[in-house]
C-alpha cells in the first residue's frame, strides 16, 4: 500500500487540465430519465424508454455510497440480492437463487467482457477489481437477457461500463482507511491536442481485514489484499466516422482463507464504424486469463472471444440489431486432493447468431422480437427467444410486458467433478431452463419523481440437485428439480427540494420449487438459493451546502428460512466536504446498527462468517 500511495504513472506529456472531484456531479431526476442504456437493445436508448426492469447505478451513487468493491456498489440496485460471505467472497443474484452454490444465473460483464466462469457456473467477485472511481454507470437488468447476452443470462444481467479515457484526464488520487480496510487508487490521463486520442492508466490496491467468526472459538482468518493496474486508449479514425478502444488490466490478489492466490489479466479491443447509410458495425475481441491457486487445487482459465454486430434501420418502423459471436475457453484444473476432474484439461467452445428487431406498430406502441441460436460444445444447441411490447401512455408513463426463454448451461463442476467413492461424474447433466413472464411500469407519476415497478412469473425446469445413486454412495448432480417463482420489485426517487432527494426500493419473492417424482436432494433445497422473502431500502441524499453533503441509507433484509439466517436491519451514513473543486474529504459509517451480522451461510467454510460494523475515511484529489 505504501508504494501505491507514493507511485506515479509516467504517461505522455500532453496532459489535460487537472481532474476535479466535481466532474461526477449529481444528476437531477430529469437527467436520470434521459440516461442512455444499452443492455436492453444493444444500442443506446433512454432509460425512460427501456421495456425491461433495469436499474442504473450512476457514478455519483457509487461515490456517495462509500462502497470499496463492486459487489458493495451493487447493493445500490434494489433489484439485486447481495450477500457477503466473508471478507473476499460474495453471492449476487436477481430474482432468487442466491447462494454460493446457486448464484449461477446472473451474467456479468465489464466493458463487454464476460466474467462468468464456465468451470463453476458462477462469478468470482474477488477477482473483479475495477476501480470504482472509473465507472461511468452500472446497468442492472433483472429478468432474462439470453437473446442478446447468451446462455447464463437467466435471471439478470449486470453491465459495468467504465468512463471513456477522455473523461479521465489529468491526475486523480484516492486514499481510504478505516476499521475494515485500507485502499488507494492513482490514475493519470492524457489526450492529443486535437482530442482524437485519449489515454488513461491507473494503479489500485487494497488491504481488507478478516471478517468475524459467527461461532465462538473459530480462529480461522480470511484477510484479503490485492492490487491491479490497467489502461484504456480511445481514439477516432476515418474522419470521425469510426472509433476504437483498447484496454487491459493485470491483477494479483491473496486471501488467507485456504491460502488462495488469484492473478491474471485481460486485453480487449473494440472498433465501431458508422456507415454512410446511418447504420453502424461493431467488432470486438478480447483475451482473458485467470489463475486461482489455493490449498487444494490450481485452476487456470483462458478465454478468447470474438464478436460482431450490425445496427441498422429498415425504413421508418424497424430498428434491427444482429450479430455473431465465437468464444473458446481453455480450462486447466490441477487437484491436490481426491476431489477433481477425470481429465485436468478441457476445451469448451461456443458459437452463436442473434437478431432482434424493434417494430413501431403505432406512434406509441413498439414490439420487440428477438432470438439467439447458440451452440455450446458442452451442451449442444439452445434457442433463446424474446418478445416485448412497450406502450407509451404519455410522455411520463410507459407500460411494458415480456415473454422470454433462457438457459443455464452445464459447467465442468456439474458434469465432471468427482471424488473417489463420494461424488461421481454426471455426464448426462443438462441445461437448466427458464420461461419468464414479466409486466412493468416506468414513469413520473408526479413532478420531481421517477418510479419503476415490475412483476414476474418464472417457470423453471431441470434445476440442479445433489442426489444419492441407487446404491447410496457415490452422489451425483442431476436435473431433478422444477417449479416456479414469482414476485414484485420496485424503486423510485423523489426530489423533496433542490438539495434533498429520497430513493427507495423493495422486492418480494415467493419460490415454489419441488423435486421430480422419485428424486431426492441432499442439499435440502439450499442449492436452490438462500433467498430472503423481501428486501427494503431507503436512501437519503442531502446537499446541505454547495460544499457539504450528508447521506443516510437504511436496509432491511428478510430471514433466509432454508439456512436459518436471521433477518437484519443496517444503516450507513456519509458526510462529505468538497474543500476545493479538486479536493474532497469523506467520512463513512457502515453497518452501524449492530457490531456484526450474518448475511449468508457458505458451505465451503468451516463456520459462518459475520460482517462487522466499520468506520471509514476517504480523501479524493485531482491534480
Amino acid at each position: 500500500m505504501g508504494a501505491l500511495l507514493t507511485a506515479s504513472l509516467a504517461l505522455a506529456p500532453h496532459a489535460a487540465s487537472a481532474q476535479t472531484v466535481e466532474d461526477l456531479s449529481t444528476l437531477s431526476l430529469e437527467e436520470l430519465g434521459t440516461i442512455k442504456v444499452t443492455s436492453i437493445s444493444k444500442r443506446p436508448e433512454r432509460l425512460s424508454d427501456a421495456a425491461a426492469a433495469v436499474y442504473v447505478i450512476t457514478a455519483e451513487d457509487i461515490r456517495r455510497s462509500g462502497a470499496t468493491s463492486l459487489p458493495e456498489a451493487l447493493r445500490l440496485a434494489t433489484n439485486l440480492e447481495v450477500a457477503r460471505l466473508n471478507t473476499a467472497g460474495y453471492s449476487v443474484s436477481a430474482r432468487g437463487f442466491n447462494s454460493p452454490e446457486a448464484a449461477n444465473k446472473l451474467q456479468v460483464m465489464v466493458d463487454g467482457r464476460s466474467v462468468y466462469s464456465p468451470v463453476a457456473s458462477t462469478v468470482f467477485w474477488e477477482a473483479i477489481n475495477v476501480p470504482l472511481s472509473e465507472i461511468e454507470r452500472i446497468e442492472v437488468v433483472s429478468g432474462p437477457g439470453g437473446t442478446l447476452w447468451g446462455a447464463n443470462a437467466v435471471n439478470g444481467v449486470v453491465n459495468v461500463i467504465t468512463r471513456p479515457a477522455a473523461d479521465s484526464q489529468g491526475g486523480f488520487a484516492e486514499i481510504g482507511a478505516g476499521s475494515g480496510e485500507r485502499n488507494g487508487t492513482l490514475r493519470y490521463g492524457v489526450k492529443a491536442a486535437d482530442g482524437g486520442l485519449a489515454l488513461r492508466g491507473y494503479l489500485t490496491g487494497f488491504d481488507r481485514r478478516s471478517s468475524f467468526a459467527a461461532v465462538p472459538g473459530d480462529v480461522t482468518t480470511d484477510a484479503f489484499d490485492g492490487s491491479q493496474a490497467g489502461f484504456r486508449l480511445d481514439g477516432v479514425a476515418a474522419g470521425g466516422a469510426a472509433s476504437y478502444t483498447l484496454q487491459g488490466d493485470l491483477f494479483h490478489n491473496h486471501t488467507e482463507w485456504l491460502d488462495t492466490s488469484l492473478h491474471g489479466g485481460n486485453l480487449l479491443g473494440r472498433w465501431t464504424h458508422r456507415l454512410d447509410d446511418g447504420s453502424s458495425v461493431q467488432l470486438q475481441a478480447y483475451y482473458d486469463q485467470q489463475t486461482r491457486d489455493y490449498a487444494v487445487a490450481t485452476d487456470r482459465l483462458e478465454t478468447v472471444d470474438v464478436q460482431a454486430q450490425h445496427n441498422l434501420a429498415l425504413g421508418s418502423r424497424h430498428q434491427l440489431v444482429w450479430g455473431a459471436q465465437y468464444r473458446v475457453w481453455q480450462s486447466a484444473f490441477r487437484s491436490r486432493v481426491s476431489l477433481g476432474f477425470p481429465e485436468d484439461d478441457a476445451t469448451i467452445s461456443l458459437g452463436s447468431l442473434f437478431a432482434q428487431d424493434e417494430v413501431t406498430l403505432a406512434p406509441k406502441l413498439k414490439l420487440t422480437v428477438g432470438m439467439k441460436a447458440e451452440y455450446n460444445s458442452y451442451s449442444g444447441f439452445d434457442i433463446l427467444p424474446n418478445l416485448r411490447l412497450a406502450w407509451r401512455l404519455s410522455d411520463d408513463h410507459l407500460l411494458w410486458t415480456a415473454v422470454s426463454r433462457s438457459v443455464r448451461t452445464p459447467s465442468r463442476v456439474d458434469r465432471e467433478l468427482s471424488g473417489a467413492g463420494i461424488l461421481a461424474p454426471s455426464p448426462d447433466f443438462q441445461s437448466e431452463r427458464l420461461v419468464a413472464y414479466e409486466v412493468g411500469y416506468r414513469g413520473r407519476p408526479v413532478a420531481n419523481s421517477r418510479v419503476a415497478l415490475s412483476a414476474f412469473y418464472n417457470v423453471y425446469d431441470d434445476l440442479r440437485t445433489t442426489s444419492l445413486t441407487d446404491g447410496g454412495l457415490p452422489i451425483m448432480l442431476r436435473n431433478d428439480m422444477e417449479g416456479n417463482t414469482y414476485g414484485i420489485e420496485g424503486w423510485g426517487s423523489y426530489g423533496l427540494t433542490s438539495w434533498w432527494t429520497l430513493h427507495a426500493g423493495a422486492n418480494w419473492l415467493h419460490k415454489n420449487l419441488r423435486l421430480k417424482p422419485g428424486a431426492s436432494d441432499l442439499s435440502n433445497f439450499q442449492a436452490a438459493g438462500q433467498d430472503p422473502a423481501y428486501q427494503l431500502q431507503l436512501r437519503s441524499q442531502m446537499n446541505l451546502t454547495p460544499e457539504v453533503e450528508f447521506d443516510a441509507t437504511l436496509r432491511r433484509v428478510g430471514r433466509v428460512a432454508v439456512s436459518n439466517v436471521p433477518a437484519y436491519t443496517e444503516a450507513d451514513l456519509h458526510l462529505g466536504w468538497h474543500v476545493t473543486p479538486s479536493l474532497e474529504l469523506s467520512l463513512f459509517g457502515q453497518n452501524l446498527l449492530h457490531a456484526r451480522h450474518l448475511e449468508a451461510y457458505d458451505p465451503s467454510s468451516t463456520t459462518p462468517r459475520a460482517i462487522g460494523r466499520s468506520v471509514y475515511a476517504r480523501m479524493r484529489a485531482g491534480f
